[in-house]
């Protein structure tokens, strides 16, 4: 019987990254997502600052988010851009938007995120439609923190 050579010179074998570049992809497109889902619910509100108050955890609050209308040229008493979680909701359809979520949830809390640039008045009908849907738990959201000044451009 004869033997074979063994050709001890032949290319190592290579390494299949194929996988690997699968699985980071994947990764990649998970932070993404995550990522966008967390920026829905903060809505890019600057929000006011308080010394005192209390922190109180619950598992899925209606967060309402108020910020200034997004339109360059929008004169400062403009209305804000409302959005319930990361729906954009008209302000003259909100009443019956939180009517539907109460009969979802009844009892939910409600957190109102409101942007310290924008005046009470614009606070106000979202306060006004929580109780007009039967929302009794509402609480108003702010930065733990030392009370600021108010910024320029809104009213005492």
């Amino acid at each position: 019987m004869r033997r074979r050579p063994s050709n001890l010179s032949a290319a190592a074998p290579h390494v299949n990254v194929t996988p690997m570049i699968d699985v980071v992809m994947c990764l990649i497109i998970f932070y993404l997502m995550v990522g966008h889902l967390a920026s829905g619910r903060s809505g890019h509100v600057n929000l006011p600052s308080a010394g005192q108050g209390e922190r109180v955890e619950q598992s899925s609050p209606i967060v309402i988010n108020l910020s200034p209308s997004d339109e360059p040229d929008a004169a400062p008493d403009a209305e804000p851009v409302l959005l319930i979680g990361s729906e954009r909701v008209a302000m003259t359809s909100l009443a019956q938007r939180l009517k539907d979520l109460a009969t979802l949830s009844p009892g939910a809390e409600v957190q109102v995120r409101a942007d310290r640039r924008l005046a009470y008045g614009s606070v106000s009908p979202v306060l006004t439609a929580c109780r007009e849907a039967g929302l009794l738990s509402v609480k108003l959201v702010a930065q733990r923190g030392a009370p600021v000044a108010p910024t320029s451009g809104g009213k005492p």
